[in-house]
C-alpha cells in the first residue's frame, strides 16, 4: 500500500474523490454478526441514532428499567423493527472493541497517518438518512454489505473546521451539478474530502457500510495550542486602550508570536502533545502478557504497532500510544520496520536484524508489547484492505 498511499496524498487528498474499487477482501459479515454488534453498542449514548429524514427521538425507540438496583437500556424492537421497514437508517457512531471493524479502522488510520472514528450505518429501504451535507473530516466510506448510492458535489465552503458544519452555515447553497454518482459495492473505499457535498441514498435493498472518519491536526489546531504561550511573550500582556496607542505593542506581539509559530522546536512540541493524545485500541493479551512463566514472544507472533501516525522527532524519539520512547540505533530501525511492515511475525524481525543479539530483540520487543505499543494479532487478523490475493485496483474519479 505504499506507493498507493504516496499517490493518493500527492495527486488526491483533500482534493476530490476517490474510489478504491474491490479493495477490501474476506468479507465474512453476516446480518447475524451486524446485529450482534448493534447489541453490543450503548444505545443509550448521544451519538446513537435512528435516522428517519430526521432523528428519532430515543424515548420513541429506547426504554430504562431497573436490573437488580441498576439503571439500564434496551431497544424497544417492535419499534426498530417498525421504523427500519419503513425507510430509516441505524446509526452507530464511534464504534469500539469489535475485531473486524477495528482491524479495518486500523488500516484506514494507519493509511490517512490520523486519529480515526468509525460509524455504521443499516438499512433496507431507499430513505436517505440525511440530506445532502459536507463533513467536517475526511471520510472513508467501507461498503460491507449490499450497495448504495453516492451522489458527490464540489465544495462550496472549502476545508470546513468542525465549527462549521453544514447546519452552522444557514446561506450554505447545495450546487445543482453532480460531480459523482456511484454506486458502491461490497469491497468498496470511497474517499469523500471534507466539504465535499454528498448525499448517501439506500437502493431499497440491504445495505451496511462503515464511515471512517479521519482526525488530523490542522494550523487550527496549532493556532489554539500556541495561545497556550503568548502569556509568555511580553507585549501580549500590555493593557489595551486606544488602537493607536497599543498599536506599536500589537506590532511587536505579533511579531514574536509569528516567530513563535513558525520554529521548529515549537512545532515539535505541539506535536509530541498531540499525538500524545492519541491512543490505539487493541485486544487485550492476558494468555501471553501476564504469564509470568512467558519471559518473551513466540516466534509465530504476529506484531502491530499501536500507531497511526508515527512522527520522527528530530531529538530521536517518537509517541506511540502515549508513550514516548528514545531511540538508539537498533530500536529506531525496528520500530520504522514494524510500522512499514504491519502484521510481521517475531520470525520475520529476528530475520531481518539478524545482526543484533537474538535475546537484546526479544527482550525489546516483549517489553514493548508489556507497554501496549506492540498489538499481538491471531493469525486470522491482518490485513484485509489492499491484500495481494485479490489485486485490489485503484481508480480515480
Amino acid at each position: 500500500m505504499t506507493h498507493i498511499r504516496m499517490s493518493f496524498f500527492l495527486i488526491i487528498f483533500i482534493k476530490k474523490p476517490f474510489l478504491f474499487k474491490n479493495i477490501v477482501s474476506d468479507i465474512e459479515l453476516s446480518w447475524k454478526d451486524i446485529s450482534e454488534i448493534y447489541e453490543r453498542a450503548d444505545v443509550s449514548d448521544p451519538s446513537f441514532k435512528l435516522m428517519n429524514s430526521h432523528e428519532v427521538p430515543k424515548s420513541e425507540y429506547l426504554e430504562s428499567y431497573l436490573n437488580l438496583g441498576r439503571v439500564e437500556y434496551r431497544y424497544i424492537k417492535p419499534v426498530i423493527y417498525d421504523y427500519m421497514r419503513n425507510g430509516a437508517t441505524l446509526v452507530y457512531n464511534r464504534i469500539r472493541n469489535e475485531p473486524f471493524i477495528s482491524n479495518i479502522s486500523r488500516e484506514i488510520a494507519n493509511f490517512a497517518q490520523a486519529q480515526v472514528i468509525t460509524s455504521g450505518y443499516a438499512a433496507f429501504s431507499a430513505k436517505p438518512s440525511y440530506r445532502c451535507h459536507w463533513d467536517t473530516r475526511d471520510v472513508f466510506a467501507v461498503q460491507l454489505k449490499g450497495r448504495k448510492r453516492w451522489i458527490l458535489k464540489e465544495p462550496t465552503f472549502e476545508l470546513p473546521l468542525y465549527m462549521q458544519q453544514t447546519k452552522d452555515m444557514p446561506d450554505a447553497e447545495e450546487p445543482e451539478k453532480v460531480y459523482l454518482d456511484v454506486v458502491l459495492e461490497e469491497g468498496d473505499i470511497l474517499y469523500v474530502p471534507r466539504g465535499w457535498w454528498h448525499n448517501p441514498i439506500p437502493m431499497g435493498e440491504e445495505t451496511f457500510h462503515l464511515a471512517v472518519g479521519t482526525f488530523a491536526p490542522t494550523g487550527f489546531d496549532y493556532i489554539n495550542w500556541l495561545v497556550q504561550k503568548a502569556p509568555n511573550i511580553v507585549d501580549g500582556r500590555h493593557n489595551l486602550h486606544g488602537f493607536q496607542e497599543s498599536k506599536k505593542s500589537l506590532d511587536r506581539f505579533g511579531k514574536e508570536f509569528a516567530s513563535l509559530m513558525s520554529d521548529e522546536s515549537t512545532y515539535e512540541q505541539f506535536m509530541a502533545d498531540y499525538i500524545g493524545q492519541h491512543r490505539v485500541d487493541s485486544p487485550i493479551s492476558l494468555g501471553t502478557l501476564s504469564d509470568e512463566k512467558i519471559v518473551q514472544l513466540e516466534l509465530t507472533q504476529k506484531i502491530r504497532l499501536n500507531v497511526n501516525f508515527l512522527y520522527q522527532f528530530s531529538n530521536d524519539f517518537v509517541v506511540v500510544n502515549g508513550n514516548k520512547i528514545n531511540l538508539d540505533e537498533m530500536s529506531q530501525k525496528l520500530i520504522n520496520y514494524i510500522n512499514r511492515n504491519q502484521a510481521c511475525t517475531v520470525s520475520d524481525v529476528l530475520s531481518i536484524f539478524s545482526k543484533y543479539p537474538k535475546n537484546k530483540l526479544h527482550e525489546l520487543l516483549f517489553q514493548l508489547a508489556l507497554n501496549d505499543v506492540l498489538e499481538l494479532i491471531s493469525v486470522s487478523d491482518g490485513v484485509v484492505i489492499g491484500s495481494e490475493k485479490n489485486n485490489a485496483t485503484l481508480n480515480m474519479v
